[in-house]
C-alpha cells in the first residue's frame, strides 16, 4: 500500500529530495523574474510580490530540502532527515523556524492584498497610509510572538518526555530504528495551544476576507466612474492582475486543503497515520512551487521572460507606466 511505502524514512526523504530538485530552480527563476524583470509599470507591487514569493519558497525548501521533518504521528515530536539534521541543527530551532515560516505565508498574502488596496484606493493624505505600517508590523510581530509559548512548552527532560510519549502512542515512529534521534516538542494537545492556533488562524482569515471583499466592492464601484478608454483599459488590467493574484493564492491553498481533509479521514486508521502525515508534508512542500508556476504563467511579463529563456523567443519589450485620470485614484497600469 502506498501509505505504508511512504512511511519509511528513507523513501520519504528521497521523495522530498526529488521534489526539491524540481522546485529549487523554479523558485530561483521566479525570484529573479520579480527582482530583475518586473516592468516599471508594476513597480508598486514588486516588493510585496517578492515578499510573498520568498516566504512561499522558504516553506517549500524548508520542508523538502533543509528539514525534511519526520513526525512521530500523532505526537508533536520527530527529527530531521534533511540538511539541517545532517549538520546537527537543533530540532527545536528548525521546528520553530518552520512554524514561523508557515505562519509568515498567510501574513505575506495579507500584505499583498493590503498593497493592492493602498495603491488603488488610498489617497496621498488618506489615514490608511499612516495606519498601514503599524498594522503590518503588528501582523509580523504576532507570528514571532506565537513561537514564544511553543518554545516554552518544550519539555526539558527529553528522555522522560519520550518515555511518556511512547506510553501514550506506542505506534509512534515504529519504523524508526534509533529512537534516540527523536525530539519531543510537546506531549499532547493543550487548551491554550489550541486557543492560540485557532485565534491566529481566525485573525488571518478575517483580514484576508476583509481585504478581498473591500477591493472587490471598490473595483465594482470604480467601473461606473471611468470616463476614458485609457482608463477602461488600465482598469481592466488591474482587474486581471487581481484575478491572477486570487488564483495564485487559491489554487496552492486548495493543493494543501483537499489532501488535508482526505488525510484527516485516513488518519483515523492507525496503520496508515504515519504515511498520511508524510504525504501531507510532501504536498505542503509543493505549495510554493505551484504558486510560482502560476505566477509565471498568469503574469505576462514573467511568462514572456520564461518563453524567451526556454523557447528562445524574442526578448519582450518592457512597457512604461501609463498615467490615467480616475475618480478612484487608479494610477498605474499592469501588464
Amino acid at each position: 500500500m502506498f501509505f505504508t511505502f511512504i512511511s519509511y524514512p528513507n523513501v520519504y526523504s528521497n521523495i522530498l529530495y526529488i521534489t526539491s530538485a524540481f522546485s529549487l530552480p523554479i523558485h530561483i527563476f521566479g525570484g529573479c523574474c520579480i527582482l530583475c524583470k518586473t516592468p516599471t509599470a508594476m513597480k508598486s507591487v514588486k516588493w510585496a510580490l517578492f515578499n510573498l514569493h520568498f516566504w512561499s519558497a522558504s516553506l517549500d525548501l524548508s520542508i523538502s530540502l533543509l528539514a525534511q521533518p519526520f513526525m512521530c504521528t500523532p505526537a508533536f515530536a520527530g527529527f530531521s532527515l534533511g540538511i539541517w539534521g545532517l549538520i546537527g541543527v537543533p530540532t527545536v530551532v528548525w521546528s520553530l523556524g518552520i512554524i514561523a515560516v508557515f505562519k509568515m505565508v498567510p501574513i505575506s498574502i495579507i500584505s499583498m492584498f493590503e498593497n493592492r488596496y493602498t495603491v488603488l484606493f488610498v489617497t496621498n493624505n488618506g489615514a490608511w497610509r499612516y495606519l498601514r505600517y503599524p498594522f503590518l508590523i503588528l501582523n509580523y510581530t504576532l507570528v514571532l510572538a506565537y513561537c514564544i509559548p511553543v518554545y516554552l512548552d518544550v519539555p526539558e527532560d527529553q528522555e522522560n518526555a519520550k518515555r511518556v510519549m511512547f506510553e501514550m502512542y506506542p505506534q509512534a515512529c515504529e519504523l524508526v530504528v534509533s529512537k534516540s534521534v527523536i525530539f519531543v516538542m510537546t506531549l499532547g494537545d493543550d487548551y491554550w495551544s489550541n486557543l492560540r492556533e485557532n485565534a491566529l488562524t481566525v485573525l488571518v482569515l478575517v483580514e484576508i476576507v476583509v481585504f478581498v471583499v473591500v477591493i472587490r466592492v471598490k473595483m465594482n464601484r470604480a467601473t461606473k466612474d471611468i470616463q476614458t478608454s485609457i482608463s477602461r483599459d488600465t482598469f481592466h488590467k488591474h482587474r486581471m492582475f487581481i484575478r491572477a493574484l486570487n488564483l495564485k493564492i487559491a489554487i496552492p491553498i486548495a493543493i494543501i486543503f483537499i489532501p488535508a481533509v482526505f488525510g484527516a479521514y485516513l488518519a483515523s486508521q492507525d496503520s496508515v497515520q504515519q504515511g498520511v502525515d508524510n504525504l501531507l508534508n510532501t504536498v505542503t512542500s509543493l505549495h510554493g512551487l505551484s504558486a510560482t508556476i502560476l505566477m509565471i504563467y498568469l503574469q505576462k511579463p514573467y511568462r514572456e521572460v520564461f518563453l524567451a529563456v526556454v523557447l528562445r523567443r524574442k526578448k519582450p519589450v518592457e512597457l512604461k507606466t501609463v498615467r490615467i485620470f480616475s475618480a478612484t485614484r487608479i494610477t498605474k497600469s499592469f501588464v
